[in-house]
């Protein structure tokens, strides 16, 4: 199974549109994990599968959706800036091995307790230094999980890139996250 998973369009919709358009015929599943700021009868999510709610989102989308052993949600109702704990477990209740997240705007794939948390990035602009949005298409064969980032307009793989930066990106947000919570 081919998956095209984005997150974080925020109405960038010429680029998000030149993604769906690419890939539409090419995956078996489209999806969309939050905000989009779009309706949910636009129609440049006509071709996704599922999309669910970011908190840029009105209440036409739902916060989470399990879908066969996969878990999709934007991540700021789990508060993934403070880790996978929350996602862990309600993956773990609904027997989940891979979570499809954003809310971040940082590309990373994760492996905790044989569960994937795999984040497509921002296709509007990523956290990062790289300075360019990003997407993912991740293939599912024989229980192999691959996942490839891409781009946001030029197409190319860019996981070499993405994912050393994205692993920093995420314990610094952590750290940030705990400074401010002893403060609060």
């Amino acid at each position: 199974m081919k998956i095209l998973v984005v997150s974080d369009t925020h109405m960038f919709n010429d680029i998000f549109k030149e993604i769906t358009e690419r890939y539409k015929n090419h995956t078996d599943l489209l999806i969309h994990c939050g905000d989009s700021s779009l309706r949910k009868n636009d129609l440049l999510l006509k071709d996704y599968h599922i999309v669910v709610r970011g908190n840029h989102d009105n209440e036409d989308f739902p916060y989470i959706v399990y879908k066969d052993n996969i878990l999709i949600t934007h991540g700021h109702k789990e508060h993934v800036y403070e880790g996978y704990d929350n996602m862990l477990k309600k993956a773990g209740q609904h027997h989940c091995n891979i979570c499809f997240h954003g809310h971040t705007h940082v590309a990373s794939h994760t492996v905790i307790d044989n569960i994937h948390f795999i984040n497509p990035g921002s296709t509007m602009m990523n956290r990062g230094s790289y300075g360019f949005g990003t997407y993912a298409i991740v293939d599912i064969k024989n229980n192999q999980i691959t996942v490839t980032y891409y781009h946001h307009t030029q197409h190319y793989p860019v996981n070499e890139i993405v994912l050393p930066d994205g692993i920093k990106m995420l314990k610094e947000f952590k750290e940030l996250v705990k400074v401010y919570n002893k403060r609060m």
